[in-house]
């Protein structure tokens, strides 16, 4: 009798300012192989999540932990896109009971200092981000509705506090003992190795891997590259 092959589960986490159709393409090469995929939105993004009080990553790992319990998962795979890897990482640090048992992330920014963040600060200022960079503004509409510019703004907030309210510390990084591999193309302007490297070294059990001719985008990234990363360790 042929032995049944071994399925595994992996939940898609998106980054900011996305959703989770951002993860239709890249769970698709995940699935063609057997394996299972769920993706959620975050708060606030998309039509139809609720609109939070205030954008945080505790606020964002929240949901997350909402979303694991709901669907009892255990022993699960993540794979994080920029900030989706940050939540990720930040459930497993403060969440006793996380039972994420492997991350993955893509493009995850680790460096928040305050001349990083004034440098990202204009690309979310609607009125900038129409001027400059009309045709994506327009996918931002498309993908969040009336309140794009809100969503915008929002983000920028977040990113102008994160360091100080919900920036993952060095103890809370050592707190971290499951596998975790930190993947950035090689093209990414926005997250550098020197910070990946910087951050990986706190953690117990890690692996950098570059991926050639790659952007921050996830669009923009080998897809085909990344997810035979995620598959050799399912």
């Amino acid at each position: 009798m042929t032995p049944k092959p071994h399925v595994s589960t992996i939940l898609f986490l998106h980054g900011a300012l996305g959703t989770s159709e951002d993860m239709r393409a890249l769970r698709d090469l995940i699935e063609q192989k057997g394996h299972k995929t769920l993706a959620f939105n975050f708060s606030g993004h998309g039509i139809s999540s609720a609109w939070p009080a205030e954008f945080r990553i505790d606020l964002f790992a929240r949901d997350l932990d909402h979303f694991l319990k709901e669907h009892a998962l255990k022993k699960i795979t993540i794979f994080g896109y920029s900030m989706g890897g940050y939540v990720a990482l930040y459930h497993k640090a403060h969440f006793e009971d996380s039972p994420i048992d492997q991350i993955f992330t893509y493009g995850t920014k680790f460096n928040w200092s305050a001349a990083t963040v004034a440098r990202e600060l204009p690309m979310l200022a609607p009125d900038h981000l129409s001027e400059k960079f009309p045709q994506y503004a327009e996918v931002l509409k498309k993908k969040h509705g009336d309140r794009w510019k809100a969503l915008l703004l929002s983000t920028a907030h977040m990113m102008q506090n994160l360091e100080k309210l919900d920036g993952l510390t060095r103890d809370d990084v050592s707190s971290i003992e499951i596998p975790v591999s930190l993947i950035l193309g090689e093209q990414d302007r926005m997250v550098t190795q020197e910070e990946t490297k910087t951050f990986g070294s706190w953690l117990h059990h890690h692996r950098i891997q570059v991926i050639g001719h790659s952007k921050h985008e996830l669009e923009k990234a080998n897809l085909t590259e990344l997810s035979q990363l995620l598959l050799k360790d399912l």
